[in-house]
């Protein structure tokens, strides 16, 4: 399995997320202990998991077919005699 700043930033901003949620559920400041720190990071890991395998690829499917398109467009049109 390879890594990409892609997944990176899938884990980065769903810990960012749930810290966010966190900060606003709780008023005042919130107690952020090792256990919470887990949960948060197994979590985040998981979805990035998910994201990788499951929603990435459909959106990698629709690029390739643009990038075939464009192609096809910068062709000039010949004149036939």
């Amino acid at each position: 399995m390879e890594l990409t700043s892609q997944d990176g930033a899938v884990l980065v901003y769903t810990f960012g997320v749930m810290v966010s949620a966190l900060w606003l559920s709780t008023p005042g400041n919130p107690e952020i202990t090792p256990f919470v720190v887990a949960v948060f990071g197994a979590t985040s890991i998981g979805w990035t998991a998910y994201f990788k395998w499951r929603i990435a690829p459909q959106y990698e499917d629709d690029d390739e077919e643009e990038d075939e398109d464009d192609e096809e467009d910068l062709t000039p049109p010949t004149v036939e005699n």
